[in-house]
């Protein structure tokens, strides 16, 4: 073991890694014990998904993270060592969209709604379930094509600028919805901007939305499993069309989840004899 923590930290000490702004960094480790120390939180590392005498840790970069070059540590029993990321700028697209005015400058009466429903939303996504729900790669919640990236610098109305949180796919008519990974659904309701929207808490502070529903198969409190049909398309909500907005939320911040996704699916790739060299994604 004592090998092997060598090798890993000498090699990330010789490359270090890179990370992307609005992306996630995935860090495997020799040992699921202990937290890796960030300038902005601490990130518990958990038994990797593949082989549980590893570890991992999942690390949600900011999408207005500054660019550069930070140190992390990775504190666990008997060991403290510090190793560097460099935080680099992801190419995103640029969008010009026209929605219904109100929901670019919503009126007084629906402040109170837009305020609630954030904070509701802030308090599930800070919220750190202790228990892992899936045990297998993630899937898409829908097969069809991609309308809008996650990233996309967005302008409303030729005034609200924002970026895109998730990833839009097409969905002309009502298309069943499945549930990306097993785990408990924590929010099934209308929401000001999102319009019908559900939320499942996938454990260990993962989470995976979908935004514009309209139609709820699934309720607060029910366990689902990867590929349920859990709602049907639809648009509501701030839209320019029928669509499935999908997100994914890691540690209370916002990842593009087909990144994401694609990073914790490796994980179940690599052979187990390979992590001598502990990789980082």
């Amino acid at each position: 073991m004592r090998l092997l923590i060598g090798l890993w930290f000498g090699f990330l000490m010789l490359w270090g890694a890179e990370g992307y702004n609005g992306k996630s960094l995935i860090i495997t480790l020799p040992s699921p014990s202990g937290i890796i120390v960030t300038k902005e939180s601490n990130i518990s590392v958990l038994s990797h998904p593949a082989n549980p005498q590893q570890g991992y840790a999942i690390l949600p970069i900011d999408y207005y993270s500054p660019m550069g070059e930070s140190n992390l540590t990775w504190s666990a029993p008997g060991k403290i060592l510090s190793f560097p990321i460099t935080i680099q700028s992801a190419s995103y697209p640029t969008e010009t969209l026209s929605v219904d005015p109100s929901k670019v400058t919503p009126p007084p009466e629906a402040l109170e709604r837009i305020e609630r429903e954030r904070a509701n939303a802030e308090r599930i996504y800070t919220h750190f379930t202790p228990i892992r729900y899936w045990n297998k790669p993630f899937i898409q919640p829908l097969d069809t094509f991609i309308t809008s990236e996650y990233g996309s610098a967005r302008t409303y109305n030729g005034s609200l600028k924002s970026y895109h949180g998730g990833v839009d796919f097409r969905a002309r008519t009502p298309i069943s919805i499945q549930a990306a990974n097993d785990g408990i659904v924590v929010l099934a309701e209308d929401r000001y901007y999102a319009g019908g929207t559900i939320i499942i808490d996938h454990g260990e502070g993962m989470y995976s939305c979908y935004f514009h529903l309209s139609r709820f198969d699934a309720k607060v409190g029910d366990y689902v499993k990867q590929g349920d049909s859990i709602a049907l398309s639809g648009a509501t909500g701030r839209i320019t069309g029928p669509h499935l907005h999908f997100g994914m939320m890691v540690h209370g911040v916002q990842s593009d989840p087909l990144d994401l996704i694609a990073k914790i699916n490796a994980l179940f790739e690599t052979p187990k004899e390979t992590y001598a060299s502990i990789s980082v994604y």
